[in-house]
């Protein structure tokens, strides 16, 4: 049966920009050395808008820096570009190819317990879906150090996943990329009077929804864990999370876990990478 999307109301953060979202997530981890953003002077164009001005201290001293983020758009309102500028130098720019999102917001963060605060860049879709990504940046020196990125994009073809109905109220989950395997199961109350509905259930899960930022054994570094919806029925309907952890290691996080959990964030199954 073919599946049914809610329209999520995503509220105007700065700039009303229109972008899409599809299914069936494909985020995978970055590999290679740190992203360095060659020392560049930003120039503002008629295309280029201000979505956020902040004074923060980057590097440790008395003067704050000043940083504006921006965005910059076609004609039609699409975002081209992010650019992240940092008294007058542009110390980070994202095109399409890093992820296309309809707003952006920076905040600051110690991820990694040097008692210094990187920068978060996170960007958010309008899609139903309302994916979500995430860089963060160490801000020593003249160029910034990418210390976290995932490619949050989507492709139609994916054939990594695979969910299923079982019958009796039990939907199967498999990972083929990494042996994840387990069953999860379904709330018969949620389904009364919908049930025929249950033989619809198909391979179906989101992008990246969410990302959790916890210090789990309290030595100042933090895990990022990141958050994809397992979808039912239809859109709202919320049968999973897929959770990946990430661990810092020589410098960038890398994934360490992944993690099936059922709709009340109970764990299923779990595997590491």
């Amino acid at each position: 049966m073919r599946k049914i999307t809610c329209t999520l109301l995503v509220p105007v953060f700065v700039l009303s920009l229109l972008a899409g979202c599809t299914s069936s997530p494909k985020a995978k981890e970055e590999t290679g050395a740190f992203k360095i953003q060659q020392i560049q002077t930003f120039v503002e164009t008629e295309n280029t808008h201000v979505l956020q001005t902040l004074e923060q201290d980057l590097v440790g001293d008395p003067v704050k820096e000043k940083v504006v983020l921006y965005a910059e758009q076609s004609k039609d309102g699409m975002p081209l570009s992010w650019s992240l500028v940092v008294n007058g130098i542009e110390k980070v720019k994202l095109s399409p190819e890093d992820g296309l999102y309809s707003f952006a917001e920076v905040k600051f963060a110690d991820v990694d317990g040097d008692q210094k605060e990187e920068v978060l860049l996170y960007r958010q879709s309008s899609g139903s879906a309302g994916a979500r990504g995430l860089n963060i940046y160490k801000t020593t020196g003249e160029n910034w150090q990418e210390l976290f990125s995932v490619n949050n994009t989507t492709e139609a073809d994916d054939k990594r996943f695979e969910v299923k109905y079982m019958g009796n109220y039990y939907a199967g989950f498999e990972d083929k990329e990494t042996g994840l395997k387990s069953t999860i199961q379904l709330d018969k109350a949620r389904y009364k009077g919908i049930e025929h509905m249950l033989q619809g259930i198909s391979t179906w899960i989101d992008p990246i929804v969410d990302y959790s930022l916890v210090d789990h054994n309290g030595d100042g570094v933090k895990e990022i864990v990141t958050i994809q919806r397992v979808i039912g029925v239809a859109h709202a309907d919320t049968i999973g999370l897929l959770k990946t952890t990430y661990k810092m290691e020589r410098g960038r996080y890398k994934a360490v876990t992944l993690t099936l959990c059922d709709n009340n964030d109970k764990p299923l199954a779990e595997v590491k990478l």
